[in-house]
């Protein structure tokens, strides 16, 4: 695949293949944007009704250009698309964007043509953007190569670069960014059905490009999503945050994704674990890509989570504190030196506690805000602040404005602003603050968000950074792969354990019988009271076979239990396949977790974690990360869920083995690494987490085998 996609950006010559005298139509615009917009590069119509368009000429076939242009522009019926294509190839065109419609997004022999359109792009190399897509805009080299009404309006090239698999969505983004929210875009690139180059390989361009700042992406689903660790991890290092729409995460979400782009992508989990694991920022609007925009161009990131608020509104102080809040912040504790500080000037009637309300105050001493500033930045304990101005506007607002941009200029720390004033009553003081790059919002629920998602981004870089010489785990075990080839039933618990305990996850001590008296002899070895259950790889859910029975004390009643375990087996299912009974100790105490592996075709193996019973099953308070999983991570995982307090000792409960337990879901990575071939699913439920010093042990597992080899998603 190609990656020299500065060429792409910026090409020397384009050539537009079906291009019409009509520049109202889709196949007449682009000519007419690049003319409009001042396209400094040699223009090729291409069309053998015309001798010319638009003062240009017009060329009846691509073969018959004077030179190979570096981008084509494909604008025919998608029947003629494949024959276009190929004389791209045979003039060795090394980039083209299919703009037609009709392919993999309407099913159908939609899909073989598009089948088609893949291969030839693969044996001729060139980098195909599309089809289905709406083009691409290059501000700062004047290349609008598109059509639509955002290709009619000027821009100023700013600093955000974007991929969006909506063409539509993607430049209203751009557009609504430019125009209203004052964050300009360099380059914009629609992609629709991505049989060629990928939303990822655009992203990785953006790392590159050294005028790129901030990359946006809209996302229905990556069918290349096992790189998007690498490419985050390339984002992080070069210290440009990524935001991101993933969409079609509910079931009709996902539905029309299909219709739309024909590019289901994979769980919402596991594109939620790459985020968290790579510092890429998820969205949920166009307000958030020009508020977080705007917060990550001040180039200033905290160095932790602890905000001070300041406000002459006590209210606004309330709504703020409760948005970082729900972001992962925290107030300041501000220390004993800066509260004496401050009581030496701030009036009795306001209020030292964080949020910090200097009242109307201000208005007959303007040093306040100075003095308030500078105290609360000096402070250790303070990582960044926020100044609610309420609509303070006129030669007042320019003159507090001054104020604080002095004050910030001798601080690395963030400086956010909340201030609600009308531009038009303000606009002295917003110049001065976007001349000094300090964020300023209308709200304070806007203002909180983008600083919690400035110090969300910031905590995923110290994070990163701690981790990069962190080596996972690697173990390897050839007899535990061979166990499992060939096997398209899934591995009840006596086997799957026993393919746990190769990897070093402690497990119950059992033994499977195939009689009664066996299983007696079984129970005096492992000590009463016992666990029974039948083994079968036809029956994954024991519990609802009626096929376990708990807390037997005697031989008398294990031998009833055994007879009873297998006939509600046979019952169950009257052609299961019975591998006998199995035996097991009855753990004593302990919490109950889940831990399993999920082998996606998309990310590949991925661990999950969560609190046994209602927590997992109901709740859904589980954690995801794609394997390998180091031990930072999977202490990562532990804590992030809302169950953790029940993990150290909530209401006089003795604290659990958390280091036993993150050494199991390490192991367990391990594990979905080395048996990545053949294991698509399994399951610990439960892992009974015993009290800090006593480890683990998995009571019970489930092993759902890769029952034929994964095929390369269609394109």
């Amino acid at each position: 695949m190609r990656t020299d996609l500065e060429r792409f950006f910026t090409p020397r010559s384009i050539a537009i293949i079906g291009a019409s005298q009509d520049f109202g139509t889709i196949s007449g615009q682009p000519l007419k944007h690049l003319q409009s917009h001042g396209y400094k590069g040699t223009i090729y119509p291409v069309n053998p009704r015309y001798a010319e368009v638009g003062g240009v000429k017009c060329y009846p076939a691509l073969a018959e250009l004077p030179e190979t242009p570096d981008l084509v522009l494909i604008l025919v019926n998608a029947s003629r698309v494949t024959d276009m294509l190929r004389q791209c190839g045979a003039k060795g065109v090394p980039y083209v964007i299919i703009f037609s419609s009709g392919f993999s997004e309407v099913g159908g022999g939609g899909v073989n043509l598009q089948q088609a359109l893949a291969q030839i792009a693969r044996e001729h190399d060139i980098g195909v953007i599309g089809p289905n897509c709406q083009g691409m805009i290059n501000v700062a080299d004047s290349v609008f190569a598109g059509f639509g009404s955002v290709f009619s309006s000027d821009y100023d090239p700013g600093p955000v670069s974007m991929v969006s698999q909506s063409g539509g969505f993607g430049f209203s983004v751009m557009n609504l960014s430019a125009k209203e929210g004052g964050l300009g875009f360099r380059q914009m690139v629609t992609t629709g059905n991505e049989i060629g180059v990928s939303t990822l390989d655009f992203i990785e361009y953006f790392i590159r490009d050294p005028q790129t700042e901030i990359i946006a992406g809209y996302v229905e689903g990556l069918k290349d999503a096992n790189r998007l660790i690498e490419v985050g991890e390339k984002a992080l290092q070069a210290g440009k945050p990524i935001l991101m729409w993933k969409v079609g995460n509910t079931e009709q979400g996902q539905r029309a994704a299909a219709s739309h782009t024909a590019n289901l992508g994979g769980a919402m989990a596991l594109y939620g674990a790459a985020f968290r694991q790579k510092g890429i920022i998820q969205v949920d609007d166009i307000q958030d890509v020009v508020d977080y925009g705007r917060a990550f161009r001040s180039k200033r990131l905290p160095q932790g989570n602890r905000l001070a608020i300041i406000t002459i509104s006590g209210g606004a102080g309330i709504l703020m504190t409760d948005e970082i809040v729900a972001g992962g912040m925290q107030l300041a504790q501000l220390s004993v030196a800066t509260l004496d500080k401050l009581r030496e000037f701030i009036p009795s009637f306001g209020s030292l506690l964080n949020p910090v309300d200097v009242t109307a105050a201000i208005f007959n001493d303007l040093t306040l805000i100075n003095r308030t500033l500078q105290t609360i930045i000096d402070d250790p304990g303070v990582d960044c602040v926020a100044m609610i101005n309420a609509s303070l506007q006129g030669d007042l607002a320019a003159t507090i404005a001054g104020e604080i941009v002095a004050v910030a200029k001798q601080t690395d720390k963030p400086v956010f602003l909340s201030w609600s004033a009308r531009d038009v009553l303000a606009q002295d003081a917003y110049a001065q603050l976007d001349a000094a790059l300090i964020p300023h919002y209308k709200s304070p629920v806007r203002c909180g968000r983008a600083l919690a998602a400035v110090s969300w981004y910031a905590e995923a870089k110290r994070r990163n950074e701690s981790q990069r010489d962190e080596k996972p785990l690697v173990i390897e075990r050839p007899e535990a792969k061979k166990m499992l080839q060939g096997r398209t039933a899934d591995v009840a618990e006596y086997e799957a354990k026993r393919i746990l305990k190769e990897y070093g996850i402690a497990v119950t001590q059992e033994a499977l019988a195939l009689s009664a008296d066996e299983a007696v002899a079984a129970a005096k070895r492992i000590g009463y009271p016992v666990a029974i259950k039948i083994q079968s790889p036809d029956i994954s859910h024991k519990t609802e076979a009626k096929a376990v029975r708990l807390g037997i004390e005697d031989d008398d009643a294990l031998k009833a239990g055994y007879e009873e375990v297998v006939a509600n087996a046979r019952a169950y299912k009257a052609d299961a396949k019975i591998e006998g009974v199995l035996v097991q100790e009855m753990v004593k105490g302990g919490t109950e977790a889940i831990l399993g592996v999920t082998n996606d075709p998309l990310f590949g193996p991925a661990v999950m974690f969560g609190l046994g019973g209602i927590f997992a099953e109901v709740l859904k308070d589980v954690a995801f990360r794609l394997a390998p999983v180091t031990l930072s991570v999977a202490r990562e995982m532990i804590e992030e869920i809302k169950g953790y307090p029940l993990l150290t000792g909530a209401r006089g409960k003795a604290p659990a083995d958390l280091d036993a337990l993150a050494d199991a879901i390490v192991k367990l990575s391990a594990l979905a690494i080395d048996l990545e071939d053949v294991v698509a699913e399994l399951d610990i439920n439960p892992l009974f987490v015993m009290e800090k010093g006593k480890g683990v042990k998995a009571a019970d597992a489930l092993i759902r085998p890769v029952v034929k080899s994964r095929e390369r998603v269609n394109e």
